[in-house]
């Protein structure tokens, strides 16, 4: 029988002594270390003499569908050189659990809500999360330990329109570094004080979102990297200049209240702001008809299509020729609803163009994330702890 249950265990160093409960439901194994000695952690001596054993009940992976716990026969040794006595340890048990039924809630964790988790089990929930909360732990103190060439930094919400965590995450494995609390500069200093300057230094590229206090940090701890602004972003600030144009056109009677709108016109607001390239036959055609009835249109949309090619270059020098030909149908005077947009572009222009030596870098990859992390946000339920919301975080990216 022992030989049976050996197998049925698979713990290393550790002996089965015998089955005390093997019942419909339930599966109780009494267990024991094979190892014949302890080290005295008082003064170091391999103690071998066993002055008494004391039951310790340990929760093991379920047998069969059977609730599993381990009797370990926990020996007291008497040192041998200090008359000191102390009670062994084991790899494979750890806080009344074996290792890998701790491994296997933290899996679980990751799909489930902790709630659900602790019902499944039978466990309570604080213990559930401690134990998340020690393995994301160390999951990040392993990513943090490994240099960075590209980071990225973005914000998202632990409560809609309310609390946010800024996200920072390697460009290089997408992985997550780290979760911390707010989205000011006080924040991101923090993870770059944590990281000490000598991994600041190996930081080659940072992509960003047009947070000015993001930005303070970056330059203040980061001044050698190369600094590049989130393309998606920028193209959602490009599409402004369009949208406001195409608003204006498109009301019939600006006197009447509430104003009426050219209905064509207020169908085809999506499809403006897609690139040239990505329209089909169709849409072309509809968008030609909307351009010979309003020139203005045209020139806003020509304009759109030219800052698109900012990114569309192959270089630099393909993106600043773009850009001065967003400059030539700017100064006709037709679309001064782009005003804001050249704002944006004198105020970020080195962070904008950047993107093309850092080699087309960009937040794309923890955009993803982050819609990991709003499933993550909806499977809990919503988070009103930012540690809690952290360690969850780190398990599922």
């Amino acid at each position: 029988m022992s030989d049976v249950m050996s197998v049925r265990l698979h713990l290393s160093g550790v002996g089965v002594r015998g089955v005390l409960v093997d019942s419909v439901d339930r599966l109780e194994v009494e267990v024991e270390s094979s190892r014949e000695w302890s080290r005295c952690p008082h003064c170091g001596f391999r103690c071998r003499k066993v002055w008494d054993r004391r039951a310790k009940r340990v929760r093991d992976l379920e047998v069969s569908g059977r609730r599993t716990t381990l009797v370990w026969r926990r020996r007291r040794f008497e040192c041998g050189n200090c008359g000191e006595r102390h009670l062994e340890d084991h790899a494979q048990f750890q806080r009344g659990l074996t290792r890998r039924f701790a491994r296997r809630l933290v899996k679980d964790a990751r799909v489930m809500s902790i709630r659900a988790v602790a019902r499944h089990h039978g466990m309570g929930w604080h213990r559930i999360m401690g134990l998340v909360r020690a393995h994301s732990a160390e999951v990040a103190q392993r990513r943090r330990a490994r240099p960075t060439r590209v980071l990225l930094v973005d914000e998202t919400s632990i409560r809609r329109r309310h609390r946010y965590v800024t996200v920072v995450a390697c460009g290089d494995t997408g992985e997550v570094l780290a979760m911390i609390p707010g989205r000011t500069k006080a924040s991101l200093a923090r993870f770059f004080r944590d990281q000490g300057p000598d991994w600041c230094r190996q930081v080659e590229t940072v992509v960003s979102d047009g947070s000015r206090s993001y930005q303070a940090a970056i330059s203040q701890y980061l001044p050698d990297a190369r600094h590049v602004l989130d393309r998606f972003h920028v193209a959602r600030w490009f599409t402004e200049g369009l949208t406001q144009v195409r608003r204006e056109i498109q009301r019939r009677d600006p006197e009447r209240r509430p104003p009426t709108y050219e209905p064509d016109l207020f169908r085809a607001r999506f499809t403006l702001l897609r690139r040239a390239d990505h329209l089909s036959d169709a849409h072309q055609a509809h968008l030609d008809r909307l351009f010979e009835a309003h020139p203005r249109l045209l020139t806003a949309w020509e304009a759109l299509q030219e800052l698109y090619r900012i990114y569309e270059a192959d270089d630099l020098d393909g993106a600043n020729e773009a850009l001065g030909h967003f400059a030539d149908l700017y100064a006709t005077g037709q679309i001064p609803e782009y005003h804001q947009v050249v704002d944006t572009i004198i105020a970020w222009g080195e962070e904008i163009l950047a993107y093309h030596p850092s080699r087309r870098a960009s937040n794309g990859p923890l955009e993803g994330i982050n819609n990991l992390l709003q499933v993550l946000r909806r499977v809990a339920h919503g988070f009103t702890n930012y540690g809690n919301y952290a360690a969850r975080g780190l398990l599922v990216t």
